[in-house]
């Protein structure tokens, strides 16, 4: 296996990737440089040396304040210029209780994946991992079994001898290597001022910009407005068709009819069940009387008129007006003189 050389390569069309062991890296910054606000857009440029800078993956987990207040404060500011980093993302890990003390767990096999996806996936030429840890090296080795170049930056103290070996460049790390990458004091300040901005949670914000739990309080309330007003139909309707049923048991009124108002206009009206009949007053018989029209009109039978009475000898004029006398004698004639 050929030594690791210390010049990397400078060519344009390489694509690079890097992939940052966060908490390996933060220890050795504080015991070597004594300070962490490095600028990592421009650590990764210098990593790359001219070549075409795909990506940065910062690997970490995140401190707990109940370890550690002052730490997890600074880690913070830490991960608030890493956030603001183009090409930068950044993936944390969990921490778990193992006896009496905390470690971290999934950050190394984040970066082993990783590093491995990426190069079956021909996403890069070259990988660059900030790390001497010495977990890494069958990383590394599966790497360059696809034919990708592994280069390893790391401080000379703290380069596992698997990495050395496994690495085809070996880019090292002095305290002389980050002049220029910190942060400035105005950049630092920025920082701070990000972070007193206020934290707005998921179900306060959308992509739209809308405000969620106001959203979501304004739709509860129409709910139960229409949920009011549904009821109060509901309501209104089983009342009209409750008094729709009593209203059909109800025995129909019979329609009162007209009655006559004189002798001579009978009453034309009758109950709804019978036709309307057009009734004229009965007329009277030829020969008849009024007496004999209405008695023959009570008795029901009919009979023949009786003629006028004849007139006596005597020349009275007195009939037998009760029809008495002998209607059969004839009228005498009078002699001409």
């Amino acid at each position: 296996m050929p030594k690791a050389t210390t010049r990397p390569s400078s060519r344009a069309d390489e694509r690079v990737m890097v992939f940052i062991d966060g908490s390996n890296l933060y220890h050795v910054l504080g015991q070597t440089c004594g300070r962490h606000d490095l600028q990592f857009d421009k650590f990764a440029q210098k990593l790359a040396n001219g070549r075409d800078l795909r990506r940065v993956y910062y690997y970490n987990i995140r401190q707990e304040a109940f370890e550690d207040r002052s730490n997890a404060s600074d880690q913070d500011k830490f991960l608030a210029s890493l956030y603001d980093t183009p090409h930068l993302e950044v993936k944390l890990g969990i921490w778990k209780q193992r006896g009496s003390t905390m470690v971290e767990k999934g950050v190394d096999v984040m970066l082993a994946v990783d590093l491995v996806t990426h190069a079956f996936k021909d996403h890069y030429d070259t990988a660059i991992i900030v790390s001497g840890d010495a977990d890494f090296y069958p990383a590394l080795q599966g790497a360059k079994d696809v034919g990708k170049q592994v280069e390893v930056a790391a401080f000379e103290t703290n380069i596992s001898s698997e990495a050395a070996r496994v690495a085809d460049v070996h880019i090292k790390l002095t305290k002389t290597f980050f002049t220029g990458l910190w942060m400035t004091r105005a950049q630092m300040r920025q920082r701070s001022a990000a972070l007193r901005k206020p934290e707005v949670t998921d179900e306060a914000a959308s992509p739209n910009g809308e405000d969620k739990a106001a959203t979501k309080a304004a739709s509860k309330t129409s709910t139960r407005r229409t949920t009011r007003r549904t009821t109060t139909r509901t309501s209104s309707r089983s009342r009209s068709t409750s008094r729709s049923k009593t209203a059909e048991k109800a025995p129909a009124e019979e329609p009162k009819t007209a009655t006559a108002t004189s002798r001579d206009e009978p009453a034309t009206e009758e109950a709804p069940s019978r036709p309307n009949i057009r009734r004229t007053p009965s007329r009277r018989k030829v020969g008849g009387t009024a007496a004999s029209a209405s008695t023959n009109g009570a008795n029901g039978s009919a009979s023949k008129p009786r003629p006028p009475a004849l007139r006596t000898p005597n020349g009275s004029g007195n009939g037998d007006a009760s029809g008495d006398g002998d209607s059969s004698k004839p009228e005498p004639v009078a002699a001409d003189s």
